[in-house]
């Protein structure tokens, strides 16, 4: 101990002397042995937690190193890791001279440990210090000397023999052997305990400590630096990672006698106070003891074993002795016991249940000072209370009160001046609102602590068996029933509480009050202005009415809905010059618009609207529009309607007209074969003529949507809506009528070829309404397709044509290599083809084309391209390939073209030559390419047929006699290549032009044939080299 303490003060020392904080630092990157360790070193998908980073973690934030772990199998292993330097740190380390001799130990301990002896959870006849069995046990340990040493003296303090310990290498070797059954228990570190283990005793509290080995004297500096300051200002931390982490290394099981005395111990009265919400009360509706301290007994007992009945102690003036020795109870539980009152009490009191703070509650902006009067307010129920009070406060008169509340009134109103309580107990009090002006004074702070006491009669084990049950409780358990308790003693607002709380509310309401009843009064002068003032308007609004080309009416919804009034005007539009004597509606109203006009006033709460027809003088029936609503505040016989009256006989005829030309439009619409649309863009509306849904078997689809912009999903084509948005741009931008052509998808998912014209209507500038048609042209466009397709095939073979294959891999160029990758020409020639034509017939040679076609379409992707350039020669491109894939192609196009074909006993075998050009990057087109192909598919041809030869093999003989012999118009000198940057001649620009398919070696020889007149320049060069084959 007196180590430790000179040790912390040079640590203080020196924390006080650095002149710089270990912050400023370099971050330094420290390798942290770590093993499994239950507690101190969690490893879970590669993820460490724990004790252990957890300490290093802090440590960390002083030294400012980056920890990195380092996942070891065992401590034996992290060890031996340490001694190679492949880590910088490792701990938990109990000191020992050997271990002194060959590492630093860092000077401060980072916690405490217990050695342990440790067994099987399923080992029930073993139990917590049954140290008569110990001397039979067979126990394992590792290599470890002060293992040994501290169990003999374990072993002599508590009066048995030490069993020999079997040593094993390291502790999980002994673990092992456990389970195993070689061993019934294994001694170690109270760390190694298991889910699965017990302790059977715990023994010999001792520090650990991190090591480092001696090459790493600045980082153990680091280290013992930053341990200091966490011990100066962190005095806890240690202790709050131990119950975080390592709880059952802390906790201590019960004995034998101990588990004994629980199986026979009888029930247990607990005595309360009754009255001490929320600490502890008494439920009147169940007579049941609530509250926190009840139910963290409660808790003790779930977890001990032991059961408890509760009994309230009413009585306040009886102390707990009385009770004790009346034999009432043999426990009390919220007796206040603090060691710096030096109670003199008979009691065994258990350790601390619960710790609450004490405060002094004032009124804000009090002053208290201890040497002067002031008057203290204490609950009449706390139990010690008083005691605490008057030994604290001496100066204080003490004025006691029922509850809580009633303190807190009492300092409210000036009758005391402080309350001395618990936070817990006065918290959620003060929510209320007369309460908002109560703090608590910060100069004094304490704590009470509420503990169990013990009946003199009560078994010394009692006490031991509570103590320990108290340790082991979760602290997180404790806090959760403390929460639920505060939260149910959150009183209810009163009466008061609420008037106190909304005073400002019912102030404002009064005002109110007084200010509606002086409005009432100038409503009401208001009122009879306005009287006058609708009298004169209901004049002038007659003498309007009466010019208008219709009347106004007051109508009974009577059967013969009889005129209660009407103007001149409505008289006057029948033909009267003044009102006839016939008062009934009916009179001038056929039958069925009269059944009509009843309908709708006997259904009609609010408003009516109908067109009629009444009977005018001169016998012909006029077409009105009858407006009305009902009359509000009409008694009667039956409810009144105030009416206009409107002459539409111009709206009908317009109306007429109006249908007229619909009709006509429907008819044009319905007999066109074309598709008419409309869109409205102000309202957002799209019509479309009935024939869609015969031309596309669903519903038209607005081209737009709700915001004006053009749809794609179930319109057009993916593809082609591009087209649909330049379609619209181009409407936007002004253009009067625009076309485009779209695929329009059926409802069988089918696309139909469409044009697409649209005319814009417009007003000032933007467009009002879009006319469109929809025309099909899908047979005319798939024809189009079809015929291009065929100008673009050989006809017999199906295979691109010489002029397409050009252009497709043209499109591919220029070739880019990448790697080993690249892409490739394929020439072809078939070997005795012309014999085959010439022996078996045409039929036969045009049958061998068609298989050579088909088994090269097996043979290569379907990204390569194929062609046919005529006659018997093939070209393939094939992109991005490698050599190795390309000779494996070359090999299989040789065994897949060795054909046999026979006919009235003649029989021809034909093969195929092939030359191979991979692109490397320097041919300037796709004619310089089609010519190095062409050279090695000569080459092959020359050199026996039946082969392929790729154009780099040519080129390495370029030059010799042997290459030169193939090309006899040429030099050696010649029959180099041009550069890929040499000028070519000019393409024949001609569609129908043919494609080369091999170019001259010499094209600048004067006695080279003319070329054929459709020919390209390039390819009548090549021709006047004829392959071998075509020679012999």
């Amino acid at each position: 101990m007196l180590r430790h303490l000179s040790l912390l003060l040079l640590a203080l020392l020196s924390v006080l002397a650095a002149p710089v904080s270990a912050m400023t630092q370099e971050s330094r990157v420290v390798r942290v042995g770590v093993f499994p360790m239950p507690g101190f070193n969690r490893i879970e998908d590669n993820v460490v937690t724990g004790y252990n980073f957890a300490y290093l973690e802090q440590v960390s934030k002083y030294t400012g190193w980056t920890l990195a772990p380092v996942v070891l199998n065992n401590w034996t292993e992290a060890q031996k890791a340490l001694d190679e330097d492949r880590i910088d740190l490792l701990g938990p380390t109990l000191h020992s001279p050997e271990r002194e001799k060959r590492y630093l130990f860092c000077l401060y301990p980072s916690g405490t440990t217990f050695t342990a002896l440790v067994t099987l959870s399923k080992n029930t006849a073993l139990t917590y210090e049954d140290f008569p069995a110990f001397a039979g046990l067979r126990i394992g340990t590792a290599r470890a000397p002060f293992w040994r040493q501290n169990f003999a003296s374990f072993a002599r303090r508590n009066d048995f023999s030490p069993p020999p310990l079997q040593v094993f290498e390291d502790m999980e070797d002994a673990r092992q052997a456990m389970r195993a059954g070689t061993v019934d228990a294994i001694l170690g570190i109270v760390f190694n305990l298991r889910d699965d283990e017990k302790l059977l005793a715990k023994y010999d509290p001792a520090p650990f400590y991190y090591i480092t080995t001696p090459q790493h004297q600045a980082l153990m500096a680091e280290m013992n630096h930053a341990v200091a300051q966490i011990k100066l200002e962190q005095p806890d931390l240690e202790n709050r990672l131990a119950r975080s982490y390592l709880v059952r290394s802390y906790q201590t099981p019960l004995s034998r006698s101990e588990q004994d005395f629980i199986a026979a111990a009888p029930l247990l009265r607990v005595g309360y106070n009754p009255d001490r919400k929320p600490l502890s009360w008494r439920d009147p509706a169940t007579g049941l003891a609530r509250g926190i301290l009840p139910d963290i007994v409660r808790l003790l007992g779930k977890r001990s074993g032991l059961n408890f009945t509760f009994v309230p102690l009413t009585d306040k003036k009886r102390d707990l002795e009385e009770y004790f020795a009346n034999d009432s109870i043999g426990l009390g539980v919220g007796l206040m016991y603090l060691d710096q009152l030096k109670q003199a009490t008979l009691q065994r009191l258990s350790a601390p249940l619960l710790r609450s703070s004490l405060h002094l509650y004032v009124r804000r902006g009090t002053v208290l000072t201890p040497d002067k009067p002031f008057t203290l307010a204490l609950l009449d129920g706390w139990r010690g209370g008083s005691h605490y009070g008057r030994a604290t406060f001496p100066k204080a008169r003490l004025r006691r009160y029922p509850d809580a509340a009633a303190c807190l009134d009492a300092v409210v109103r000036g009758e005391a001046d402080a309350l001395l309580y618990t936070s817990l107990e006065v918290t959620y009090l003060l929510t209320r609102p007369q309460y908002k002006d109560i703090t608590f004074l910060t100069e004094y702070q304490d704590h009470e602590d509420d503990r169990l006491a013990l009946s003199p009669s009560m078994p010394p084990q009692l006490l031991s068996i509570l103590n320990k049950t108290l340790n082991d409780l979760d602290e997180r358990d404790k806090s959760q029933i403390i929460s639920d308790n505060i939260s149910s003693m959150v009183a209810p607002s009163s009466l008061k509480d609420l008037l106190y709380e909304h005073r400002a509310a019912i102030l404002l309401a009064v005002e109110l009050v007084l200010f509606l009843a002086v409005f009432a009064t100038y409503a009401a002068y208001l009122r009879r202005r306005s009287h006058r003032a609708t009298q004169e308007s209901e004049r002038r609004l007659s003498a309007l009415t009466a010019n208008i080309n219709g009347g106004v009416i007051s109508l009974l919804a009577d059967p013969s809905l009889h005129i209660a009034q009407a103007n001149t005007g409505f008289w006057r539009l029948l033909g009267h010059s003044a009102p006839p004597q016939e008062d009934a509606l009916v009179t001038w109203l056929p039958p069925e618009d009269a059944d009509r006009l009843r309908a709708a006033m006997s259904n009609s709460t609010t408003a009516l609207s109908l067109e009629l027809r009444l009977r005018h003088r001169g016998q012909t029936w006029l077409p009105v529009l009858l407006r009305g609503a009902p009359a509000p505040g009409e008694d009667g016989p039956a409810p009144l309607f105030h009416c206009v009256v409107v002459d539409i006989t111009e709206q009908k005829h317009m109306q007429d007209e109006l249908e007229q030309e619909k009709e006509r439009y429907r008819i044009l619409v319905e007999q066109s074969q074309d598709i008419i649309f409309d869109v409205d863009t102000e309202k957002r509306q799209f019509q479309c003529s009935p024939n869609f849904f015969a031309k596309f078997g669903r519903e038209a689809t607005p081209l737009f949507n709700s915001g004006g912009r053009p749809r794609n999903a179930h319109v057009v084509h993916p593809d082609d809506k591009p087209a649909l948005l330049e379609l619209r741009r181009r409407i936007y931008a002004g253009e009067h009528t625009a076309f485009s052509v779209m695929r329009i998808p059926t409802v069988e998912g089918r696309y139909i070829w469409c044009r697409i014209q649209v005319t814009r209507i417009s007003r000032d500038g933007a467009p009002l309404r879009l006319i469109g048609k929809i025309v099909d042209i899908d047979e005319e466009v798939r024809r189009r397709a079809e015929l291009e397709r065929r100008s673009q095939r050989d006809s017999l073979t199906d295979l691109l044509n010489k002029a397409a294959f050009r252009e497709q891999v043209r499109s591919c160029m220029p070739a880019r290599p990448e790697g080993n990758r690249t892409d490739a020409l394929m020439f072809m020639d078939l070997d005795n083809f012309k014999v085959l034509n010439d022996t078996l017939g045409h039929v036969v040679g045009d049958v061998a084309l068609v298989d050579v076609a088909e088994a090269l379409k097996r043979t290569f992707r379907n990204v390569d391209i194929l062609g046919r350039f005529g006659g018997d020669e093939f070209c393939i491109f094939l992109r991005g390939i490698t050599r190795e894939v390309l000779q494996a192609r070359a090999e299989a196009v040789l065994a897949a073209l060795r054909l046999s074909y026979a006919r009235e006993g003649q029989k021809v075998d034909v093969t195929a030559s092939i030359g191979v050009y991979l692109f490397d990057g320097t041919e300037s087109n796709y004619e310089e390419a089609l010519q190095r192909a062409d050279a090695a598919l000569y080459y092959a041809k020359e050199t026996g047929k039946n082969r392929y030869t790729f154009f780099d093999e040519v080129t390495d003989i370029a030059g010799t006699g042997s290459f030169h012999a193939f090309f006899p118009d040429m030099s050696a000198q010649d029959a180099a290549l041009p550069p890929a940057d040499a000028p070519h001649a000019p393409e024949t620009p001609a569609a129908d032009a043919p494609q080369p398919n091999a170019v001259a070696l010499n094209p600048a020889a004067p006695e080279a044939a003319q070329p054929a007149p459709d020919a390209a320049p390039q390819e009548a060069a090549t021709r006047q080299r004829p392959h071998p084959a075509k020679e012999s």
